[in-house]
């Protein structure tokens, strides 16, 4: 077979040689290509042969003949292109679902376009495409009707919203009271030292076992010992007539005390600032790890009630009778135990008859301040001018771990002890990481409503104080908001704004009345719900309970016009303008999902009370109507559903103690057994009190013969609590048993306020 010549022999030989029916046709289409293209060669002596013998035609003969040749092989090569370039089978495909013989292959027709596009998408055309131009579209048929699409109600019935701008002017301004007022206390006992140095001054050294105060201080009299009948009461902010009449003098629409602001303020604070943690970052390395966020008490939903007259509202507290919490009592006994000489106080024991011009017309101190549509009203407890600013300063008792947790068990927890300065438990620190967490928000809004410069604290246990610290204004804001100067004050002026606002919009929701409202802002969530309903309403036929509003606020902190997080804008220089925006909504929900709502708000404010030790269920209502810390007659009660129960007694608020209640009162077991065994170590020695003249033979001085005898005390003295007893009673069945603790006591589970849920919480003065 000659080069580029293509017979039927060849491509019956390629199939012989069972090359793949593709491969086959790849290679002819190949064959008959350089046939068509490659000319053969030849010799000069082989052209001019042919030449010669070819005859001679015409030229235009010629010519016609050269172009009709020229057409066939134009052609030719046409064909060859199109069997090159059309789609074959693939190089690895089956080899008998492929033709082997020439005459299965057919040419394309040549087109004069590109053909349809096989990629495109197949979707519905709109009905001119494809039509020739001028041809009228034809309307496509009727689609069937689909059912409209079912909107989700609006959510709100109403919706407000604003701008609380940044402002150097202070949110309070002074309003004289208007009729006098007993001058301010001041502090005995040389406790004025506690202000100008700053920590925890030990009541006792517990290592030189010198007292840094008065002894007499030590030991807290009894609550029952105490007249509180011949103090004067307090008094509400509806049945305050000057601050209704400083109300309506400055044309303000609201007015209220410290005691009912503080709540409402917190809740604000926690929309404000979303959640921010707390600074703790002043305290050793043993809290390191603890928990940074607010107590369960601190977060707890708060109540007021806005009660109406003569277009003024006086927001009062709507908390539970508080009357059978000792702390209640205690604080107000602790107050005049600090500021009395110990002449005057005994006046005011049960013990002693009472004075017969003690009747003072004028009224207790207090600081009136107004702000855009409010008069608030604080109580002043002491002053010292020496102190900056006013002087002015509060009293706060701070009752210890287990007494707070535990408030029925309160005798028994008296037995707790603090030892050391730090520590998880039995210390000062813990107590004061324990106020960071559930007390100081507070506190730090009663100072700024009062005009003061900080708070003193005394540390007991309801029977013995510990120490005292001072804790300045600023060295709170520090703890809550960080280092940034001036951060506290911008909050106070954003939380009270806000209120503003709230306050306005609640009195809307029944005008003219006396309502009762619930704040909540939960831990996590980023909006503050408030719920609305009179306080007093007469029922329709057509009406089975008195109707329910709730709120919805919501807020987004803004620097320089950029939104950022609340704890950022907290945390922010003073330079940067702070700009808060607020939106309020009254939700359009029924009442029945309202009413539930509200109904699992009240289930996580409810704290229910463990059993005090000794004390049986069966025991628990005579238990329960002796609880009497005034000592004055109960007055009557209104009859109860079971004759047999007092009419404030309910068996669902008391549950038996947990094991963490339970270590909470080993550790106060503990402690007594260690004050029982120091006082029987310092029986019959003289008390050595700083600044007074000792003699020095009642001073002991602990001599150790060795040096190994020493280490030896100091590891006595290191044991867990319970187990010194052991060592050192003599009488083993007496001794206690040693403590063995299979969890952390002092581990983040165990909240300042509360150990958990179901669990009450304390609040002192």
């Amino acid at each position: 077979m000659k080069r580029g010549v293509l017979n039927a022999g060849s491509r019956v030989s390629l199939s012989r040689r069972r090359i793949p029916g593709h491969i086959a046709e790849r290679s002819v289409a190949s064959l008959a290509f350089r046939n068509a293209v490659e000319k053969p060669k030849r010799s000069l002596a082989e052209r001019l042969q042919r030449l010669a013998e070819s005859p001679r035609q015409h030229p235009i003969a010629a010519s016609g003949e050269v172009i009709s040749r020229t057409q066939a092989k134009t052609r030719q090569l046409l064909r060859v292109l199109d069997a090159a370039v059309m789609p074959v089978a693939p190089l690895y495909g089956d080899e008998s679902q492929t033709s082997n013989t020439p005459s299965d292959w057919t040419p394309e027709e040549w087109k004069d376009d590109w053909g349809p596009d096989k990629l495109v998408p197949k979707k519905p055309l709109p009905p001119h495409i494809g039509l020739p131009n001028g041809s009228p579209v034809k309307p496509s048929p009727p689609k069937p009707k689909q059912k409209p699409l079912k909107r989700a109600p609006i959510a709100y019935t109403r919706k407000i919203e604003g701008l609380i701008d940044p402002s150097d002017e202070p949110v309070l301004l002074d309003v004289p009271p208007p009729s006098e007022h007993k001058p301010i206390a001041m502090l005995e006992h040389g406790l004025e030292r506690v202000l100008f140095n700053p920590g925890v001054h030990w009541l006792q050294d517990p290592r030189s076992r010198v007292y840094n105060f008065p002894p007499h201080l030590e030991n807290i009299p009894k609550v029952t010992d105490f007249a509180f009948e011949r103090l004067p009461g307090f008094i509400k902010s509806s049945r305050d007539e000057d601050l209704r009449t400083l109300a309506k003098r400055q044309n303000r629409l609201f007015a209220g005390s410290t005691s009912s602001l503080t709540g409402m303020l917190g809740h604000c604070y926690f929309l404000i600032s979303e959640h921010k943690a707390v600074n703790i970052s002043s305290l050793s390395q043993n809290f390191q790890h603890e928990e940074k966020n607010f107590t369960p008490g601190q977060r707890m939903p708060t109540s007021v009630l806005f009660n109406y007259k003569d277009g003024i509202y006086a927001i009062d507290s709507d908390s539970e009778d508080s009357s059978k919490n000792i702390l209640t009592w205690l604080g107000t006994l602790l107050e005049k135990f600090v500021t009395m000489s110990k002449a005057e106080f005994a006046t005011y024991l049960r013990s002693s008859p009472p004075l017969p011009d003690r009747d003072d017309p004028m009224r207790e101190a207090y600081r009136y301040a107004k702000s855009e549509k409010f008069v608030m009203r604080s109580q002043l407890d002491c002053v010292d001018k020496r102190l900056p600013g006013t002087g002015v300063f509060d009293i706060k008792t701070r009752a210890c771990l287990p007494v707070r947790l535990d408030i029925l068990n309160w005798e028994e927890n008296s037995g707790y002890m603090i030892k050391s300065a730090q520590g998880l438990v039995e210390s000062f620190e813990r107590e004061y990481y324990d106020l960071i967490r559930s007390a100081f928000l507070k506190y730090g809004f009663q100072v700024r409503i009062g005009n003061m410069d900080g708070v003193i604290v005394a540390y007991h246990n309801t029977a013995r104080i510990f120490g005292f610290q001072y804790v300045s204004l600023e060295e709170m804001d520090s703890c809550l908001f960080g280092s940034e100067p001036g951060a506290g004050d911008r909050v106070f002026q954003k939380c009270v704004t806000l209120l503003e606002c709230i306050a306005s919009e609640v009195v809307q929701c029944f005008p003219n009345q006396s309502v009762k409202c619930t704040f909540e802002c939960e831990e996590g969530a980023k909006e503050l719900n408030v719920w609305v309903q009179p306080a007093e309403w007469s029922l329709t036929d057509d009406e089975v309970d008195a109707p329910i509003r709730q709120l919805t606020i919501r807020a987004q902190s803004f620097l320089d016009e950029s939104p950022v997080n609340g704890a950022r804008a907290i945390n922010s220089s003073s330079s940067m303008p702070w700009t808060l925006h607020w939106s309020l909504s009254h939700l359009s929900a029924n009442q029945e999902e309202i009413r539930k709502n509200l109904a699992q708000c009240m289930e996580r404010k409810f704290r229910a009370y463990s059993l005090p030790t000794g004390v049986s269920f069966e025991d628990l209502p005579q238990y329960w109507s002796g609880l009497n810390f005034g000592g004055e007659p109960k007055p009557e009660e209104p009859e109860s559903a079971d004759p047999q129960l007092p009419a404030d007694f309910d068996w669902g608020k008391f549950r038996m103690p947990n094991e963490r209640v339970q270590i909470l009162r080993d550790l106060a077991r503990s402690g007594r057994e260690f004050s029982e065994m120091m006082e029987r170590a310092e029986a019959g020695k003289r008390k050595v009190v700083l600044g007074e003249p000792y003699d020095p033979s009642d001073v002991e001085v602990e001599v150790y013969e060795t040096e190994d005898d020493r280490d030896v005390q100091g590891d006595v003295e290191l044991q867990p609590q319970g187990s010194f007893i052991q060592d050192t009673d003599p009488d083993p069945e007496a001794a206690a048993p040693v403590t063995e603790y299979t969890s952390d006591p002092t581990s983040a589970t165990m909240e300042a306020d509360t150990l958990d849920p179901a669990v009450p919480s304390a609040t002192e003065s």
